[in-house]
């Protein structure tokens, strides 16, 4: 419950509330595409988004599935012997272009609900047809949750041409609704500043993922990788970029009116040193987190209050 101490529904605190411990993802990686590489959608990509899919390119190193689980959990373990983990699909496009490698995965995997209670995967919202619906749900009796994670990024659709995503808004809303009628929880990515979109872009996505019926949100700035289209426009100087503050302002904006039932996973991303190029002068991601919260209590705001709900504690008048 939210409180005006705590203005934000984070993660964390959401899942040792339910489950007693931290639960920390385990990405992996099952070396598939995206219908925007390789020509079924377009080519190359999305602006923003680098070699390895959003991901750890792990399968690109020929690495099994089953290596991975273990190094990551030894990783998660050395730092926290006492939590779980959340298991991630995470790269490309998990649902396409055919489901067998994913079905493969969830069977390989499912044995390890013990330690891993939650499975998650990340997909286009075009790539979620009925039978992968089907296929998640079906894994609901072998996991306490089962997790799927769209990328809506924008409500524009104007915004999805200019970026090379070649998805929609109704694309989103329909993939949303296969997933709610097989009891799968939704977990909508967003973009903040992408070329294009109007100051309240991030305000619509948060509209739209409300009345999606999704369970979380994740919160990312625009950010300019290498081996990206992006890194050629910011190299000509033709893309605007966020700054710190007017990140946090916007984010702020966009929790007040987020029903406080949706649970934040993310409240900013960051990328590995290696392929990061810019924005430049950003603190950490923690710092970033705590100017957020801070702004929140500064406005004397909390998530959802221009929806009209209270804090905990407080009395309507």
């Amino acid at each position: 419950m939210l409180t005006s101490d705590t203005p934000v529904n984070t993660l964390g605190p959401d899942l040792k509330a339910r489950y007693g411990h931290r639960l920390r993802r385990v990405m992996l990686d099952l070396g598939l595409t995206c219908p925007n590489r390789d020509g079924e959608s377009g080519y190359g990509g999305c602006i923003y988004c680098d070699l390895d899919g959003s991901g750890t390119g792990a399968m690109k190193q020929r690495r099994p599935l089953l290596e991975q689980w273990q190094e990551q959990l030894k990783r998660i373990q050395r730092s926290d012997d006492t939590g779980g983990a959340i298991i991630y699909f995470q790269s490309y496009s998990n649902t396409y272009p055919d489901l067998l490698p994913l079905a493969r995965a969830l069977e390989t995997m499912a044995p390890y609900s013990e330690t891993a209670p939650v499975v998650s995967v990340g997909t286009r919202p075009d790539c979620f047809s009925p039978e992968a619906a089907a296929l998640l749900g079906s894994y609901r009796d072998r996991f306490s949750e089962v997790w799927v994670e769209f990328g809506l990024e924008t409500a524009d659709d104007r915004v999805q041409k200019l970026i090379g995503r070649h998805d929609s808004l109704r694309s989103f809303h329909r993939a949303c609704e296969l997933a709610r009628e097989h009891g799968i929880s939704i977990i909508a990515h967003t973009i903040c500043g992408l070329p294009g979109e109007a100051k309240n872009g991030l305000q619509r996505q948060v509209e739209e993922i409300s009345i999606a019926g999704c369970s979380g949100i994740k919160f990312h700035q625009l950010m300019v990788l290498r081996k990206t289209k992006l890194e050629h426009l910011w190299r000509q100087g033709k893309v605007d970029l966020l700054t710190t503050d007017e990140y946090v302002s916007l984010v702020a904006d966009a929790l007040e009116i987020l029903p406080p039932n949706i649970v934040v996973h993310r409240l900013v991303a960051e990328n590995p040193a290696e392929n990061y190029l810019a924005p430049s002068g950003w603190p950490s991601r923690a710092k970033v987190h705590h100017l957020i919260e801070s702004e929140m209590r500064h406005r004397g705001s909390f998530q959802g209050c221009r929806r009209g709900y209270l804090v905990a504690g407080e009395q309507a008048t």
